[in-house]
């Protein structure tokens, strides 16, 4: 990139223009032969806006703010070309009727471009410092009745339009709250969920809609108000409308996006205010004013007589903490031994309490659901498949299956049936590995015996994943293979799942809940790592289900689950790290049915079509979508890190 400084000079002086390259090094106050305030040398680069308002009023209905634009590095920044500027004011708690919650009124907006037209007057001091005084005025609003006692609100938007030398910038958003006559902060407000709490799923709220346009939610919850959008898309109903089906653990508790920090002053709104509108966007089966699943309320006035803030908080919670209380009750402890004549696995279970003391497990036999043992080969390089790993339900609604025992020590034990086909000393193949779920029938915040002995789990609210373990055992009596943790860590996947999430869940796994029990590695301050290593016990590289139509190699899967979902926004949503090294001890994975790809060209086309990556893979020594045993011959030889050398800040990143 060229330095803006030069280049701002070249462009302005093409122009006969040398006073405005001298602003735009130091700023100007627009009056001939005096200095001005310096602004300092102008951003080079620009990854993010930063807006400081430093003047905002309504004069005669028409509102102003003076406000300051710098970069990452809190340099000015000089020539922004196309902004966009929206007035609302806020109506407070009860204006428009008993038991109404505070309310947003759009007046509307005015895109200023500097290439085309701008409708009001647009100032660009040259030194970081800006202006903008609409031309609409407040009062004029054929649809709202413009009060200067209210908290007045404008909104900005700066296009990613170039500046005038080409520096890109970013799509950005701000806003201001004011009172009209003096633009002192208002005394009351509606700010109610933090872009925080967004972007701990959505990584960039800008990507969840209009094209990028809005990364601050506040900016959402403004436009998104009764008179500017529909009836059920109001920023109120809709979020929640949005949300309330997703399968993500975190969404179980208000208090997952509705947190106490300084940029949510009304956090507490939720459980303060009860409405029909944002009640009924998650009881959407409830009709209130006819009177359907719930007492006929005509409008909002008596809903706080019921349901007032502290119970409202505490019903809205009570299935999340009681759900973290029986997950937290029990844990088990799983290892596993190999017989050197018959090859086979024997997995022994100890269930311990809170504390850590042994638990017999006949003791809480009739509770548990299942309890589920899957075991295969090779942590690095799968070798038995999905529909080759020994798998069983070792206890189902109480009942323990005829290949399972519990010795007099309590404990579950259980050895595999089928051929682990185990490898040589010292490899990767002759480490088995068994990955131990388990469920507890569960009710009302309690442990219930399980009595329908047919239920199959398909009701997930009729119990409650527990912890799973992991445990290795080796035919050589060596130390383990153990599959590294460093690329991702399962803290990343509670940002979105919570920590208590019970992942895979129904009729087909009992809902494994990841903790601290799977850990075989630490991290540099010697804290547990929870990986996710332990999925690859049926995420193989064959895929799961027949011949990988799915994509179900690990390295792919979440790749593909959550591309599919518009969910992957960036690397460092999930990854800590990436180890390379990995690859070299990988095989063949499946890509489409019946066809596999070598490791690294599989991963990476896992998110890129193998056409978008701008040269030809089998040139690199990839083999793509060729039969097994081509490709997995072919694995190691590979080039694609002769140049490539990605990491999680810059996936795309070359060898210069």
């Amino acid at each position: 990139m060229m330095n803006a400084k030069k280049s701002k000079f070249a462009l302005l002086l093409a122009a006969s223009a040398v006073t405005m390259a001298l602003t735009g090094c130091g700023g100007s106050d627009g009056n001939d032969g005096k200095p001005g305030e310096p602004g300092g040398e102008p951003a080079p680069a620009i990854q993010k806006l930063n807006f400081t308002f430093n003047k905002s009023v309504v004069t005669n209905g028409v509102p102003s703010v003076e406000f300051t634009v710098t970069n990452e590095d809190d340099l000015p920044v000089v020539g922004l070309q196309k902004m966009r500027f929206a007035a609302a004011q806020l109506l407070p708690q009860g204006t428009t009727g008993a038991g109404n919650a505070s309310q947003w009124q759009y007046f509307g907006d005015e895109t200023c471009d500097l290439a085309s037209t701008c409708p009001g007057t647009f100032v660009d001091k040259k030194n970081g410092h800006y202006s903008y005084t609409f031309k609409m005025n407040l009062t004029a609003n054929a649809k709202i009745t413009y009060n200067d006692q209210l908290a007045q609100r404008v909104l900005i938007r700066a296009y990613n339009t170039p500046l005038p030398d080409g520096t890109l910038v970013p799509n950005s958003n701000a806003f201001v709250d004011f009172t009209a006559d003096t633009g002192a902060e208002p005394s009351y407000s509606r700010k109610i969920v933090a872009t925080e709490s967004c972007n701990t799923c959505h990584q960039d709220l800008a990507q969840v809609k209009h094209g990028g346009a809005y990364s601050d939610v506040n900016y959402c919850a403004t436009c998104h108000t009764a008179g500017k959008v529909g009836v059920g898309k109001e920023f109120n109903a809709l979020v929640h409308a949005k949300h309330k089906d997703l399968t993500l653990g975190s969404l179980e508790s208000c208090q997952s996006c509705h947190t106490e920090n300084e940029a949510t002053p009304d956090w507490g709104n939720w459980s303060r205010i009860p409405t029909a509108a944002t009640c009924g966007s998650c009881h959407s089966t409830v009709d209130f004013a006819a009177g359907k699943g719930h007492s006929q309320q005509l409008d909002n006035s008596n809903c706080i007589a019921c349901h007032n803030s502290t119970w409202t908080a505490e019903l809205h919670t009570a299935k999340t903490t009681a759900t973290k209380n029986l997950i937290n009750k029990y844990g088990i402890e799983a290892s596993s031994t190999i017989n050197t004549e018959t090859k086979a696995a024997t997995i022994s279970i100890q269930v311990v309490d809170a504390s850590g003391a042994a638990v017999d497990i006949k003791t809480i036999l009739p509770k548990v659901q299942r309890l589920e043992i899957i075991t295969n080969v090779g942590p690095n390089n799968v070798t038995l498949g999905y529909s080759g790993k020994d798998s069983i339900f070792a206890i189902k609604n109480g009942a323990l299956d005829p290949k399972a025992t519990i010795n007099d020590a309590g404990k579950l034990v259980y050895t595999t049936t089928k051929d682990l086909k185990l490898g040589q000393n010292g490899a990767d193949s002759d480490t088995a590995f068994s990955f131990v779920g388990w469920s507890m029938c569960s009710s009302e915040g309690k442990f219930v015996d399980c009595a329908d002995s047919a239920f199959d789990g398909v009701d997930v609210t009729k119990y409650t994943g527990m912890k799973a373990d992991l445990a290795f055992a080796t035919l050589s009596g060596k130390a383990p293979s153990t599959r590294h943790v460093d690329s991702v860590n399962m803290t990343a996947c509670a940002n979105c799942h919570s920590a208590e999430f019970q992942i895979h869940k129904g009729k087909q796994h009992a809902g494994f809940v990841m903790t601290e029990q799977l850990s075989h590695a630490k991290d540099a301050n010697g804290k547990p790592i929870v990986g996710v290593d332990a999925c690859v016990a049926c995420h193989t590289p064959d895929g799961t289900y027949a011949n990988g139509a799915n994509k179900g190699g690990f390295e792919m899967k979440l790749h593909v689950v959550h591309g599919e979902q518009g969910v992957i926004k960036e690397c460092t949503q999930c990854h800590n790290d990436f180890n390379l090294d990995a690859f070299k001890v990988k095989g063949a994975l499946a890509t489409s049915a019946g066809k596999y790809t070598t490791p690294i060209t599989a991963t990476c086309t896992s998110c890129h079509a193998p056409e978008s990556i701008g040269h030809g893979l089998e040139n690199m020594g990839a083999i793509v979508n060729g039969d097994y045993t081509q490709a997995n011959q072919a694995a190691q030889s590979e080039t694609c890190f002769y140049c490539h050398t990605p990491t999680v800040a810059d996936h795309t990143q070359v060898k210069m």
